[in-house]
This record gives C-alpha cells, sequence and structure tokens, in this order.
C-alpha cells in the first residue's frame, strides 16, 4: 500500500472512530457532559484542520455547538497543538451570524505562527464574506505570506468583501502574477465578482487568458464576460482561446465572447468555425451561441446547415434551433429538408425554426404542411404551433403585403386550416385559433383594398381623367390633414356621419350612398395616428378620473410582490417584462389567483403602466386608455348593439368626462386598434351570459387589448395569451412585506423593532405553515396601525389571534370609523354574516345575490334598509348594482367567504345533519379549486370555534383543503405567546 493511500485509511479509520463517539456521546452526557464535549470538540477540530475534511465534518459540529455557544470554540485557539487550532479558525467559518464576535478571532488567527491556521483563517473569512470587513487590513498583509494556500484563501476573501472594491483591486491585480497558480485562479476568480467596477484589471486579466494553468485561463475568460462590454478590448485574445488544449477553457470562451457583445459580428466566423471543434460539446454551444446572436450571426447560416447533416442529433437539433433564431431566408431550404431527418426531434426543431423565421419560410410551405401529417404526434403538433407563428407573422405584416403575397398567403392557410381542423387529426383549439384570425384578417384586408383596384381600373382607362384627378384630390387632402391636423379628419367624419346613407332619388337610380365615402374619408377618418391623437387629448382626464376610482384607489398603496408570468417568476413586475406581449396585433393577459392574491392591484398597475407620460414605463409604444369593467353587462341595449361595446362606451364616456355620447364606430376602432385597454374584473365571478359575451377568439369581438382577472385559469376561448398568476407572501418574505407596505402608509415609526417583530410573530402563528395572500397582509397591517394609532400600551396583545378574527377586527374598524351613525359592532357582524352566505350558499363561490333574497333573509324590516345603505355608503364592503339595484355582491371576496363561513358555525352549530349535508354539496362541485377559498375559511372558522361545531368537520374539510389545522387556534396561540 502507498503512503498515500495508507494516509488516507488511517484519516478515515479516525473519521469512522469518531462518527461512533459522536453517537456514544449522549450517554454519558449526565455524568461529565462539559468534558465530553470538550474532547469531542478538539477531535473534530484536528479533523477540521485537513481542508478535505471540513465539508464533511462542518454541520456535526454545529450540532455540538450552535451559534449562541460558540464562544466555546474561543478557549481552543490558544491550543498548543497546531491542528487545534488550525480546526477552530476553519468551524469558525460556519458562523457568519456571530461576526461580530468570529472575525477578530480570525483576525488574529491570520498571524498564526503556524501557516495552516492562517490558511484556515482566511478560508473561514472567504466563508463568512461581507461581514467580515473588519478584516480587511490583515487580509491585504496575508497576501504577501509565504505560504500560497494562506495567499489563496486571501484572495478568496477579499473577493467576497464586495466593498472598498478600488482599495483592494490593485492587490488582486498583484496577485494573479502570484508563482502559484492556485492563487492566480482565486485572483481571477475574485475580479469576476467584482465585476465592472474591476474594470481596470481587464488588461491584467487579458494577459492572464495566456496562463501555463488551464483553471486561471478559464476564470479569467469567465471574470471578463461578467465585465460585459468594457472588455471589449480583450475579444483578440478570447477568440485565441477557442483553440485551447482545454474545452473547459473554450466553452467559457463562448460564453465570455456573448456576454461582451452578442451584437460583435467579428466574432460570427470564429463561432461558425467552432462547430467543427473534436468536443461535442462546444460544437453545441457555439450553435446555441450564434443563435443567441439572433441576425448578426447571418454569415452563419452556411455552416450550420451543414451542421444540419452531422450525424450527432443533438447537433441537428441546436444547429436547426439556431437557423431559427438567426431567421435567414437562405436558411429556409435546408430546414425544410430537416423535416424529413430520422430523428423526430431534430424534425420537431426544424418546424419551430421555419415557424419563428415566418413570412420568409414560402419555399418550406409545402413540407411544413406535410409536417403536419408527421407520425409523430410532437412533430405534427409543432409543425402546427409552426403555422400559427407564420399566421400571426403574416397579421402583423398584412398592411405591408402585396396583392400578390395576400393571395399567397389566403391560399396557403385555407390549405393548412383544411388539415388541423380535420378532427381525426386531434389539433389544440388554441393551433386552430391564430391561423383562422390570421385568414380572417388577410381576407378583409384583400376586400378593404377596394381603391386600389379602382385605380388600376382608371390606369387601363385613361379617358377617365376627371374621375383620376377626383381619386387623387381627396386622398391628398386627407394625407396632408392626417400629418398636420389628424383630428379634423375624425371631426369632419362626424359632421358628415349625417350624410353616410343618403338616399338618391329614384330619377337618379334610388340607390343608398355615403358621402364620407364617396370622398375617400372613411379610411383616413380611422388611421392609428389620428386615433393616438385623441387618445392624447383626452388623457389626462383619463388618468385623473381611473385614480378616484374605488376600485383603483384602494390599489394605490401597492408593495411590489413577485408573480409567475408565463412560467417564469418575477420579482417586481416591470412594462419591459410585458412588452412582447403588448407588440402584438392582439394582447390578451390573464391574471388568475385566489380571492385576495392583488388581481385587481396588477390590472390597476398594468392599466397605469399604458397611460404613462414617459414611453420607457409604457409596455406599448402608444398610450391606452383602460377601461374596467367590474359589474355585469346591461343586456338591455337597443336592438343590433353589443352589451359589451355599450358597456365600454359607457364607462369611456365617464373615464374622459365627455357629456356627449361617443359614436359607436369610434369605439369599436378605438378597441380594434387597441387604443382602449379593457380590463374584466373577476371574470369568474360573473354570470354566464356576461361570460358568453367575452370571446377573444370571435372575430367580432372588438377589444384587441384585454386583461381579465379570474379566480380561475380560464381558457378565453384558446387564444394565444399571456398568463400572470400572482404570487402569496411566503412566511420568511412576511416580515420584510409587512414593514414595506408600512413604510409606504408612513406608518413603521409607530412601532420599536421589538413590538413590530412581536405583532409579526403573532400573525406567523396566526397563519401556521401556510403562504399568505396579499389582502391577508395588508389587513393585519392595517391592524397594527389602527391599535398603534390609539396609543395602547401592550397593543401586540390586543390583535386578532386567528384569521377569522381579523375579519371581525377589520369589520369593526370600519364601523368605528363612521361614528356619525351609531351601529353595534355584533349587529353589523350579523347583518354582513347574513349577506355574505346569500352571495355563496348557491355556488360556494362569491356572487352577486339578489336584493330580494338578501332583504327576505334579514327580515324586510324599517332597518334593514339601514342597514344595507350603511355597509354600502359607509362602510363600502357591499355594492348594489347599478342601474337596477337588484343585486348585491362583497366588495372583498375573502373577507365574504369568512363572514358566511362564520355565519355557518353560528347557524348550524352542532348540527351533524346540516354539516354532512354542506359537506356532500362541496363534494359534488366538479371544480374544488374554485371555491377553495370558503371550504378553507370554514375549516379556519371551525377550527376557531372547535367547541361549537362537530368534531369530525375540520378533518373532513382538510381532505379537500388539503391543510392541517389544529383546533382552538385562539388557545394553540396563546400558549405559545
Amino acid at each position: 500500500m502507498s503512503k498515500k493511500k495508507l494516509a488516507k485509511f488511517w484519516l478515515g479509520l479516525e473519521a469512522s472512530v469518531l462518527c461512533m463517539g459522536l453517537i456514544l456521546v449522549p450517554c454519558g452526557k449526565a455524568l461529565t457532559q462539559e468534558d465530553s464535549n470538550n474532547t469531542e470538540i478538539k477531535q473534530y477540530l484536528q479533523i477540521l484542520s485537513n481542508s478535505s475534511q471540513r465539508k464533511r465534518f462542518n454541520f456535526r459540529l454545529k450540532k455540538i455547538i450552535d451559534s449562541e455557544n460558540v464562544e466555546q470554540l474561543f478557549i481552543h485557539l490558544k491550543d498548543k497543538d497546531p491542528q487545534v487550532r488550525a480546526g477552530v479558525a476553519a468551524a469558525l467559518g460556519s458562523f457568519p451570524e456571530k461576526a461580530e464576535v468570529v472575525v477578530p478571532k480570525l483576525i488574529s488567527a491570520l498571524k498564526d505562527e503556524n501557516s495552516v491556521v492562517r490558511a484556515n483563517a482566511a478560508y473561514a473569512l472567504a466563508r463568512i464574506g461581507s461581514k467580515a470587513k473588519l478584516a480587511f487590513p490583515e487580509l491585504l498583509k496575508a497576501l504577501e505570506d509565504n505560504n500560497p494556500e494562506v495567499r489563496a484563501n486571501s484572495v478568496d476573501a477579499l473577493g467576497r468583501m464586495k466593498s472598498e472594491v478600488a482599495s483592494y483591486i490593485p492587490n488582486l491585480v498583484k496577485a494573479l502574477k502570484d508563482s502559484d497558480e492556485q492563487v492566480r485562479s482565486y485572483a481571477a476568480y475574485a475580479l469576476g465578482g467584482i465585476g465592472k467596477e474591476a474594470v481596470s484589471a481587464i488588461p491584467n486579466l487579458t494577459k492572464a487568458l495566456k496562463d501555463d494553468y488551464f483553471k486561471v485561463r478559464s476564470r479569467a475568460v469567465q471574470s471578463l464576460g461578467r465585465m460585459g462590454s468594457p472588455a471589449k478590448s480583450s475579444v483578440p485574445e478570447i477568440i485565441r482561446l477557442l483553440n485551447d488544449e482545454n474545452a473547459k477553457v473554450r466553452s467559457d470562451a463562448i460564453t465570455a465572447l456573448i456576454a461582451i457583445d452578442s451584437d460583435d459580428a467579428s466574432i460570427v466566423p470564429v463561432l461558425a468555425e467552432t462547430l467543427n471543434d473534436a468536443n461535442l460539446e462546444i460544437r453545441v454551444k457555439a450553435a446555441i451561441a450564434l443563435g443567441d446572436m439572433g441576425i448578426k450571426a447571418a454569415d452563419a447560416v452556411p455552416e450550420l446547415t451543414k451542421v444540419l447533416q452531422n450525424k450527432e442529433p443533438l447537433l441537428r437539433d441546436k444547429a436547426a434551433q439556431a437557423l431559427g433564431e438567426i431567421g435567414s431566408e437562405s436558411a429556409v431550404k435546408p430546414l425544410a429538408k430537416a423535416l424529413e431527418d430520422r430523428e423526430a426531434w431534430v424534425r420537431r426543431k426544424a418546424s419551430h425554426a421555419l415557424g419563428k423565421i415566418g413570412v420568409k419560410a414560402a419555399p418550406a410551405f409545402t413540407k411544413l404542411s406535410e409536417a403536419l401529417k408527421d407520425k409523430d404526434e410532437r412533430v405534427s403538433s409543432a409543425a402546427a404551433d409552426a403555422w400559427g407563428k407564420i399566421a400571426e407573422d403574416y397579421q402583423d405584416k398584412v398592411t405591408k403585403l402585396s396583392n400578390k403575397e395576400l393571395e399567397t398567403a389566403i391560399s396557403s392557410l385555407k390549405s393548412v386550416l383544411k388539415i388541423v381542423e380535420d378532427p381525426a387529426a386531434n389539433f389544440k383549439g388554441k393551433q386552430l385559433a391564430p391561423i383562422r384570425r390570421s385568414l380572417f384578417t388577410i381576407q378583409t384586408e384583400k376586400d378593404s383594398r377596394i381603391l386600389t383596384v379602382a385605380l388600376e381600373w382608371i390606369g387601363k382607362n385613361p379617358w377617365f381623367a376627371v374621375i383620376a384627378i377626383y381619386l387623387i384630390f381627396f386622398p391628398s387632402l386627407w394625407t396632408t390633414l392626417l400629418w398636420i391636423r389628424p383630428l379634423w379628419l375624425l371631426k369632419t367624419n362626424n359632421i358628415l356621419q349625417p350624410l353616410s346613407n343618403l338616399q338618391l332619388p329614384e330619377a337618379l337610380g334610388g340607390w343608398t350612398i355615403s358621402i364620407p365615402s364617396l370622398i375617400f374619408l372613411k379610411p383616413f377618418a380611422y388611421r392609428s395616428r389620428v386615433l393616438d391623437a385623441w387618445v392624447e387629448t383626452h388623457i389626462k382626464a383619463a388618468q385623473e378620473t381611473f385614480a378616484e376610482k374605488k376600485s383603483v384607489s384602494a390599489c394605490l398603496d401597492r408593495i411590489p410582490i413577485a408573480v409567475i408570468l408565463d412560467g417564469k417568476t418575477i420579482n417586481n413586475l416591470s412594462a419591459e417584462d410585458l412588452q412582447s406581449s403588448f407588440d402584438k396585433k392582439l394582447t390578451n393577459i390573464l391574471i388568475w389567483a385566489e380571492g385576495g392574491a392583488g388581481k385587481t392591484s396588477l390590472a390597476c398597475q398594468i392599466a397605469q403602466m399604458a397611460m404613462s407620460d414617459d414611453i420607457k414605463e409604457r409596455p406599448c409604444k402608444h398610450r391606452m386608455l383602460p377601461i374596467i369593467i367590474e359589474q355585469e353587462l346591461d343586456f338591455d341595449v337597443a336592438e343590433g348593439e353589443h352589451p359589451f361595446t355599450e358597456t365600454v362606451a359607457g364607462q369611456l364616456q365617464i373615464l374622459i368626462g365627455e357629456s356627449q355620447a361617443i359614436p359607436q364606430e369610434l369605439v369599436e376602432k378605438l378597441l380594434r386598434q387597441r387604443k382602449i385597454l379593457v380590463i374584466i374584473d373577476r371574470l369568474s365571478e360573473m354570470s354566464e351570459a356576461t361570460r358568453k359575451q367575452i370571446r377573444p377568439a370571435s372575430p367580432g369581438f372588438p377589444a384587441n387589448a384585454l386583461i381579465v382577472t379570474s379566480r380561475l385559469e380560464e381558457s378565453l376561448d384558446n387564444v394565444p395569451k399571456t398568463t400572470i398568476k400572482p404570487l402569496r407572501v411566503a412566511g420568511n418574505q412576511l416580515s420584510s412585506f409587512m414593514e414595506a407596505y408600512l413604510y409606504q402608509r408612513g406608518k413603521r415609526h409607530l412601532f420599536n423593532d421589538a413590538e413590530y417583530f412581536d405583532a409579526c410573530k403573532r400573525l406567523s402563528l396566526m397563519v401556521g405553515k401556510r403562504n399568505i395572500t396579499v389582502l391577508l397582509a395588508k389587513l393585519y397591517a392595517e391592524q397594527m396601525i389602527s391599535r398603534a394609532d390609539k396609543e395602547q400600551e401592550q397593543f401586540v396583545d390586543d390583535l386578532p389571534l386567528s384569521i377569522p378574527d381579523l375579519m371581525l377586527s377589520y369589520l369593526n374598524e370600519l364601523n368605528r370609523d363612521a361614528a356619525d351613525i351609531q351601529l353595534d359592532n355584533r349587529t353589523i357582524q350579523k347583518v354582513a354574516k347574513v349577506i355574505a352566505w346569500e352571495c355563496l350558499k348557491y355556488s360556494y363561490r362569491p356572487s352577486p345575490a339578489k336584493l330580494d333574497e338578501v332583504l327576505e333573509a334579514l327580515g324586510d324590516s324599517d332597518s334593514t334598509n339601514t342597514y344595507l345603505q350603511h355597509l354600502e355608503k359607509r362602510l363600502r364592503v357591499i355594492q348594489i348594482s347599478e342601474p337596477g339595484r337588484d343585486k348585491v355582491r362583497f366588495a372583498i371576496e375573502p373577507l365574504a367567504e369568512y363572514l358566511a363561513a362564520l355565519h355557518l358555525v353560528d347557524t348550524y352549530q352542532q348540527d351533524n345533519h346540516k354539516w354532512i349535508e354542506f359537506i356532500n354539496k362541496a363534494k359534488s362541485v366538479s371544480d374544488l379549486d374554485a371555491i377553495q377559498g370558503f371550504l378553507l375559511a370554514v375549516q379556519d372558522c371551525c377550527a376557531t370555534n372547535s367547541e361549537e361545531v362537530p368534531s369530525f368537520v375540520v378533518t373532513a374539510l382538510s381532505e379537500f383543503t388539503g391543510v392541517m389545522l389544529e383546533v382552538n387556534t385562539q388557545s394553540l396561540i396563546t400558549s405559545i405567546l
């Protein structure tokens, strides 16, 4: 056995003995706990002195000594055994939370006579990171240590400081020239971690690209990539690394080139050459990099097309993907051939690529149509998706297509539609929708080109000169006005509107003519430039009116929360995140989540973005007028009118403060050209009649910019849409969210830190392991503010102990603020509970209830109307629908759910039969997700009032909610506190 293997054997044996000792230690704790611990600690410290054993034993040491008792280790820093001192130094890095006491000890250890102790001290400081700033001067001195491991670990620690960067960059640069390869490697890595602040080190990092040690070269090129565009001068040397003997270095060089400047056309040839690298992973990475460059990599198309013939399917797959990202027309034929590849996933990627190329992929249309019948469902589905993208590209460019191109588009899409509409083909509705919609748009555009047809006819009949002059004069006039006074076109059209259906005398044929159409005004009156001018005229009034709406003003105190946008988590949604959705001809956004998650707030935030004066803050280039529809549509409209359009017209008139009704045609044009952003709030709670009017896939549906909020993941006719799901406030983020809200409300100063953290702890105990909605967190924060404003001592003890109590406290607080009308809290609670149950009893979802049924449930007395008026006008917790005032709904859905749940507890009490009937009805609901909020509310209320309901109810409800609750939550929290 070699010496090295023998050493490893003894080290392993020692570790095994120590592990067995850890098991036996508790047996003797009662007798000699302190001595035993010290001995065991010392044994572990000796092992920790060896860098190869740290990761294995650090966590075991922390089981013996937690952060509160870390001082027990300090005494071992003076041990005569250097192995023990070295172990202590390494172990202290595991306690960054105690940096204020640990760092001074490590600074002393940096001066130890033993090099292993010094190296381990530097290693520990690196683990503590930015909290170890106090050690900064000593770490700089350690860079001159004669031991290379000390220098390497010191470099690593400095790189993690993230402060006083400018003062030690020269030291790291000097370390790049160290005689030890590990020191140089750490230095290169540290400079990259600093980022763009270390641009002064770029020349030295560039020189390090020639280092003999591959890790130095690798980390140097990584660091240059992190610095981005300032490192552009290093590109020639990085290109040289594409021929490096080490595959990791070559791979990092590709990444750096793209990170520094993905628009640099000079790197395209070298990346194309790298497609021939001996290493498959490098070739794949080069193909991906070329794809990331987009159209800038067009010169690499010939090399990528060659790769499509490579024997490696993964490489063919990535080449097809890259050609699609580049979007060059020259790649179409090779991609069409790739549709015959023997590997299904390559054919699938080739289909996607042709879809991204769009209209320019016309030479491959025949092959792509054949791919719709591919034996592999994934390939046929990808081909259908590709046709959907081609159709959308046609739709976006429809106004720029020639008549011949229109004919080609119509012919191609019709043949494709015939294949995908075949029931046996089993394509999804969302794959058919864009093709149908585009075909409708293209055919409409073709039919609308009457003026072009007329001009062509006049060219063949020059003797109609007078008519030609007539045809030229008016379009020229309207074109001039379009650029200098666009609103005059709209005003002129409105003036001539009475002449749009003019009946000629019988002597002249008796025909019906339209004067605006005869003078070619119609095609100009509603151009995008005209409508933009109209919006700009009314935008200020719209901004003021929108902010004053009840539902909008309640959302102004919005704290940024994380959302899932099309599967990607975003911590703070911005206009930039939404630009891709608003760049399309059809903008459909679905915001769905449970009640109280902040859906309406998010929709209002997007609406305010759309009205912003700053184009950088807008998701769309033009400004939009937001219309929010919160009530059921009014179906009492004139014959031939559309309830949806009529509702939008009425809301638009209110929004801009217009005294006269807005013409129906103007409203429809504004909707079609996305000058109006329609927000349908709470679609899942609306009636089936209203839901049937919201049909984005219908050619007759006018709104091309639509936001829908719902508790359900609505299909929206399977149209392409952007899906946003607000996330709950996670338990580990609860404190920071509450603090941000209190600061925004200007109330954080009311609480000292102890009071604030006690209140947050109380909330955490209230909700248990569940993440909570934004609404619940805000209601609790408002209770904190209310009690602190009253200057109550020990106000934390008076905060609600359960979610049901929180809801009742919120209602009581609203009633207290409406002090001019004296209605006691118990009466208001009782009335609100009854109304809430009426709103939920049929579907177990908050829905508008009939006013007559509410009055009957309350007992139609003289005081009933007083209660309703108080709840509507003073407390604003209910809304009575206009104009009929025949339905009642709650303004806050979770409040309705908890009040209805409390009503059940008050009414059913210990009646087993009624509770079983309630649970059985819940089981019969097909979509349990839709009633999850109410069932959880009932479960909370039953757990809080466990003595008043049968014991089986909470357990039975947990089968629906998936949440196990302790009964009698108030007692539980009180005992913990």
